[in-house]
């Protein structure tokens, strides 16, 4: 990722503007990896101090990594229980990145967080029955079928 994703500009801004980032040797690190059980990289893991707020393992392009990272910091959000403050993160990935792997994650958890802002379940099925529309073979769709 150090060749392609990370130099991207955007990829690049949002590291340097939300983040902390922080490179690994794990061949010179078996304490972290350990901690974070690593068995592939690139692993990346987005913490609030040392709580895990949300983890990627695996090569990402520079449009999947943006995504994710948008992700994550609506997590950060939900782990904080501001919930109406995740909001706008998780609908921001399928407004920008509607084709991306996290999009369908993305919708799922934009339901979580709407009904955790508001308590209405209408708040949940209206997100979780478009995670089925747009992405009806995506995991995330079969765990919203529980409405």
């Amino acid at each position: 990722m150090g060749a392609v994703t990370y130099p991207d500009a955007t990829v690049a801004a949002m590291l340097n503007d939300h983040f902390v980032p922080v490179q690994v040797n794990v061949e010179k690190a078996p304490k972290l990896v350990d901690k974070f059980q690593v068995i592939w990289t690139p692993n990346l893991n987005i913490l609030n101090r040392e709580k895990p707020v949300y983890h990627s393992e695996g090569w990402l392009s520079p449009a999947e990594c943006a995504a994710m990272l948008i992700i994550a910091q609506g997590h950060y959000q939900l782990h904080r229980k501001k919930f109406d403050q995740a909001v706008p993160y998780f609908k921001a990935v399928f407004d920008r990145y509607p084709q991306s792997d996290f999009a369908p994650e993305a919708i799922y958890y934009l339901g979580v967080s709407r009904y955790l802002a508001s308590h209405e379940p209408a708040r949940l099925s209206e997100e979780w029955e478009k995670c089925q529309r747009y992405y009806p073979s995506s995991t995330w769709a079969r765990r919203s079928m529980v409405l």
